[in-house]
């Protein structure tokens, strides 16, 4: 672990004080064992008048080069450090960070030099980036008619990887598949408990079974070369109302032979696309419905009567990327780009878990292949069934009025683990929310056991010299706004962001998987924090 600059300091400082003195002390032990014994006897009398004078002197000469070394580690030593920090950030995180002009005039000179360096650096950043975008419009204009003609398909349409990792997903899919937010914490969802997302199981919205079987059959039709490659199946969801399933391989460009697939007779099955229909479904109603608009619970609210209304927008969700991902293996090992992962905070009563406060709001957000997935997301109110302070309210905007009537936390946090289940939870001072989810184990029966990154231990590890860690400074290094500061989604937002922009520092420090990321938060000097 990075040495701070203070105990590095102290340890100068007794270092030199052991020298000056040691010597010193040396030195008359040395000279009165070298006397004849009649010179030790007249020098004994004297004693009190010559130590004195030496003992003096070691402690001005203690002072005067105690003084120097704190002006070096002042004007010198402690600026380079966070030099040193501000430079990696502006090269690997925010382009916009520049190095603070502090300590000695050469020091100050370089950081001017470093400055203008990251001036030019950025410009040539812009230019390339401009450049890029210019080369990819066409790609990012394909992607995004393809996603639109998704969107209207009458249709549910949802892609998968080999491995059952979805990757794409419909509006309409998501609608016939999984529950409300506010179906699923208010117990109204029945059986349709599925979560869909990005990087999300397939089976955790239809049976495994069935999707084996169908995979099995349609391998067969491919070794056997018919033309016909859609395995058919219907699935029972909800309310027990039917959906209709049709499944067709997706094949992969490349085998062990050849440079494209399509090319030769061995085909590999890479992925499937799933269709899906609800026949029983008024769809046709259900279209010309006026749009219902989420509010803060997470509940839907209709548009008011007479207002002018606009169709909802149906976006395409998908990562294909998410193809190439290799089989599930020890989490442990998996890089910190390639994680799933959601990040999370809480809102509560007041500050003592342990004394009663409890949580009234719980806001969370998915990163699937280091993205930031936006649409995936929780923000939910909770009733504490316990008065909330007004110095409470005043922080976190939440009312007594405002919880009363919301799901309970024997309701969300069920749901909430079902949401996180399979990722890594990254939260800022991670300690206090791990200890608000703990002490509801024995009431809720629900248990978080998934791995935990913390952005304030993570920032000690990248930026030891810096003098805060709190959320706000972390994101006004890494050049990040939080416009919903002290709500639980708005700081769950810029907890993710921070851990995406975190990323290359850690990697630049060797520390590239999650056991990686682990082991060097323990070495943090905030990891002995708790609640």
């Amino acid at each position: 672990m990075t040495m701070k600059p203070s105990l590095k300091y102290w340890i100068f400082i007794l270092g030199i004080a052991c020298a000056i003195f040691g010597v010193i002390l040396a030195s008359v032990f040395g000279s009165w064992f070298s006397l004849e014994p009649h010179e030790k006897a007249y020098l004994s009398g004297l004693a009190d008048r010559i130590l004195p004078f030496p003992l003096l002197g070691a402690f001005i000469l203690f002072l005067v080069i105690g003084g120097m070394v704190s002006l070096l580690f002042r004007y010198y030593i402690i600026p380079i450090m966070r030099m040193a920090e501000s430079t990696q950030l502006i090269s690997l995180s925010n382009p916009d960070h520049r190095v603070p002009i502090i300590g000695a005039r050469e020091v100050s000179h370089l950081a001017g030099i470093i400055n203008a360096s990251a001036d030019a650096y950025q410009k040539l950043q812009q230019e390339v980036e401009t450049a890029t975008y210019e080369a990819r419009a066409d790609l990012l204009e394909e992607r995004n008619r393809f996603a639109a003609l998704m969107s209207e398909l009458p249709a549910g349409v949802l892609v998968c990887n080999i491995h059952g990792q979805i990757l794409l997903y419909n509006r309409q899919a998501h609608a016939l598949l999984q529950a409300s937010t506010h179906e699923k914490f208010t117990g109204l969802a029945g059986r349709n408990e599925g979560w869909i997302g990005l990087g999300r199981s397939l089976f955790g919205v239809i049976p495994r079974e069935q999707v084996a079987a169908g995979i099995e059959r349609l391998q067969k039709a491919v070794d056997a070369g018919l033309p016909d490659l859609t395995a058919r199946f219907t699935v029972e969801h909800g309310d027990g109302r039917p959906l209709n399933i049709s499944m067709a391989p997706v094949f992969s460009f490349h085998c062990g032979q050849h440079d494209e697939c399509v090319l030769c007779d061995r085909r590999t099955m890479s992925g499937l696309v799933l269709t899906i229909d609800d026949t029983t479904a008024p769809q046709a109603a259900a279209a010309d419905a006026p749009p219902r608009l989420p509010d803060r619970t997470g509940q839907e609210a209709a548009a008011p009567v007479g207002q002018p209304t606009v169709r909802e927008s149906r976006p395409t969700f998908y990562e294909f990327d998410l193809f190439h991902h290799q089989a599930p293996g020890e989490l442990g090992e998996q890089t910190l780009r390639r994680l799933t992962c959601v990040a999370f905070d809480t809102e509560t009563t007041g500050l003592d878990p342990a004394a009663g406060d409890e949580i009234v709001q719980i806001g969370a957000v998915r990163i699937v292949n280091g993205k930031l997935i936006r649409e995936e997301m929780i923000d939910q109110l909770i009733d504490p069934q316990r008065p909330i302070p007004e110095a409470s309210s005043a922080i976190h905007g939440i009312t007594e009025q405002m919880a009363v009537g919301q799901p309970t936390i024997d309701q969300v946090l069920p749901h909430f683990r079902h949401f996180v289940e399979g990722a890594v939870l990254v939260a800022h001072n991670a300690a206090f929310d791990m200890r608000c989810l703990q002490l509801k184990e024995p009431r809720t029966g629900v248990k978080f056991d998934n791995p935990v990154l913390d952005t304030l231990l993570l920032s000690s590890i990248i930026h030891p010299h810096q003098e805060s860690h709190s959320l706000d400074e972390i994101a006004a290094r890494l050049n990040l706004t939080n416009l919903g500061r002290h709500t639980a989604l708005g700081d769950a937002i810029v907890t993710a962001e921070v851990l995406l922009k975190m990323i290359p520092l850690l990697e630049a420090r060797g520390i590239v998987t999650l056991n990686d990321a682990l082991k060097a938060s323990a070495r943090s000097p905030f990891a002995a924090l708790s609640y």
